[in-house]
């Protein structure tokens, strides 16, 4: 046993490696959790905006509608955001399962539980009116924005 010991110690001692110090996994954990946190909090503003966009184009539709049920429905849905919901979704699962036990977590119930949270969290937001202030700001601060979306503010201009 002492000379494979002694084997090894020498091939570690030759090759010249070191031990990884302990703040360099802090750091790294650190930075997992904090991309899962930033990941919720940009799923739940996406979905802030989702909720105003969706209940105020909502409000607007007239109660018997015509053949453009379909496309009036499709218009409503706010796709660019349920697909930053999506992305920053897979975003939090990928901090989290990076993170010291998120591997033993399945899969489904860490997904659930980040659009869950997004979800919570944005009904919290849309209490306070953020989705419309962030819409009304990306309308008026970007080009893109206003051909991606639609909204009962933008017929009425």
């Amino acid at each position: 046993m002492n000379e494979l010991s002694d084997a090894i110690l020498k091939k570690l001692q030759s090759t010249g490696v070191t031990p990884t110090p302990r703040w360099h996994f802090l750091l790294k954990r650190s930075v997992f959790w904090t991309l899962a946190g930033m990941s919720v909090m940009i799923g739940s503003i996406a979905c802030a905006v989702g909720i105003f966009v969706f209940i105020d184009n909502n409000e607007v539709l007239p109660v018997a509608m015509e053949q453009s049920q379909i496309a009036d429905a499709a218009q409503n849905i706010p796709f660019i955001w349920l697909g930053v919901l999506i992305l920053f979704t897979i975003c939090a699962y990928m901090g989290f399962r990076n993170t010291r036990t998120g591997y033993r977590y399945a899969t489904v119930k860490v997904i659930l539980a980040v659009i869950l949270a997004s979800v919570m969290f944005g009904l919290v937001l849309d209490e306070f009116d953020f989705g419309r202030r962030t819409h009304e700001f990306l309308l008026s601060h970007t080009q893109f924005y206003d051909s991606m979306i639609h909204s009962r503010d933008d017929e009425q201009d």
